[in-house]
């Protein structure tokens, strides 16, 4: 079933002028259709305004990071799944990535392997990679917390990649279970083991 254009509209529509991300995602995504479509999803997705070549610390239009998306949920349903599945992997892996880049201060030196200290930097971290939004975390036990996302338009189940990613990443097993208040608006409620 092909991704729901209906609400990427209304995500596009959600963002403003000058909002950007980092080409380290764009080149993510680009990694997961390859890995699982092979070249052929690769070049079917790069075209029009994706077919320009993405530098990793350069920033790009949150609408066209949006269009990739969308356009890998349909280019992967046959072998990851709806396009919620498709939007978890590429966050995941580009929260891997992140980590071993731009991202290795708040993993290694402000964390110190501490989930509670690296989802209270997620404004930090988010901000070295997007231009956009406010994350605010708020812990809510010994292992578990919730992160706060306002004005972030991407899927919210890209946002549940990247953060099981992050546990995964310090060693831990949990999840990140998406409570959206409005396409922009999203509570991500985290636990951990």
């Amino acid at each position: 079933m092909p991704s729901n254009k209906a609400e990427l509209a209304s995500r596009i529509a959600a963002a403003k002028p000058g909002d950007s991300v980092r080409g380290l995602f764009f080149k993510t995504v680009f990694g997961v259709l390859e890995q699982h479509g092979g070249r052929s999803a690769v070049e079917a997705v790069r075209v029009g305004e994706l077919a320009t070549d993405y530098w990793e610390l350069r920033s790009y239009p949150v609408q066209d990071f949006l269009t990739l998306l969308y356009r890998a949920a349909d280019a992967l349903e046959d072998t990851l799944g709806p396009e919620n599945a498709v939007y978890h992997a590429c966050g995941e892996t580009g929260v891997t990535r992140y980590s071993t880049g731009p991202g290795m201060l708040i993993f290694g030196i402000i964390s110190r392997g501490d989930p509670q200290k690296l989802f209270a930097g997620a404004q930090m971290g988010y901000s070295a990679a997007v231009s956009y939004g406010s994350r605010e975390y708020l812990t809510t036990g010994a292992k578990s917390g919730t992160l706060r996302v306002r004005r972030d338009m991407l899927p919210p189940a890209y946002h549940e990649g990247i953060l099981t990613g992050a546990l995964k990443v310090l060693g831990l097993k949990g999840t990140a279970k998406a409570q959206a208040h409005g396409i922009d608006r999203v509570d991500y409620d985290i636990q951990w083991e």
